[in-house]
């Protein structure tokens, strides 16, 4: 079923995660915008290479061996498309939960308000969604592209997956009293809208899995 279309879909889920867009923006309200956004992004970027590299390679030993080693790749993407149509039906039963986020974004703004360069980067580290990011992993493995395909797999993944947080600190940079506003109504929505997104990306990627790790045990 071709390999650029998941690991596509996998970096649009991690791109509109909302926690990961929520803490970002709270991120451009500190003391030290600017600086904290670029040690955040270094902190993604790391973290996001870490957990690439660590699950292709792991995958990859187990795949280069023989046929059993691609079978269980096959089954571990089923079972990763498995668990993601539960994570997303879960998120789906939660849509209309009321949330008191109000007070709780408050202390967490005020908590961040401070935040120094090293510990932007740390929360870079911590908000990359290593799952994501280890599933596209799989994905390549499962695919076998060779060196050139598994870069650009990489790279698009990368680019896709940081869009939406790059994109809004290109926003800020160029447009700060405007971008303010318009993000802080942004966090609202994702607050609010944030199981339902996750409900509906998580059931797509997680059906594609599951039909292609199912043409990959029948092949």
């Amino acid at each position: 079923m071709g390999l650029i279309l998941p690991v596509l879909l996998l970096g649009l889920m991690a791109s509109l995660s909302p926690a990961t867009i929520v803490v970002f923006i709270l991120l451009l309200a500190t003391a030290r915008a600017r600086v904290n956004a670029i040690a955040f992004l270094i902190g993604w970027a790391i973290s996001l290479t870490v957990v690439f590299a660590g699950s292709y390679a792991l995958g990859s030993s187990q795949a280069a061996q023989h046929s059993s080693g691609r079978l269980a790749v096959a089954i571990a993407e089923i079972l990763l498309g498995l668990a993601l149509i539960g994570a997303a039906a879960q998120q789906w039963r939660r849509r209309r939960t009321p949330r008191a986020s109000s007070a709780r974004g408050r202390r967490l703004s005020d908590r961040m308000r401070d935040l120094s360069p090293g510990s932007a980067a740390v929360v870079g580290v911590l908000k990359q969604p290593w799952a994501i990011t280890g599933a596209a992993a799989v994905a390549v493995v499962r695919h076998q592209p060779g060196p050139l395909g598994t870069l650009f797999a990489f790279a698009c993944f990368t680019l896709v997956s940081t869009a939406t947080v790059g994109l809004m600190f290109w926003y800020y940079a160029s447009r700060p009293g405007e971008a303010e506003t318009r993000l802080s109504a942004l966090r609202v929505r994702m607050v609010e809208l944030g199981p339902a997104i996750f409900a509906a990306a998580g059931l797509a990627v997680g059906a594609f899995f599951v039909v292609d790790g199912t043409l990959g045990v029948l092949n």
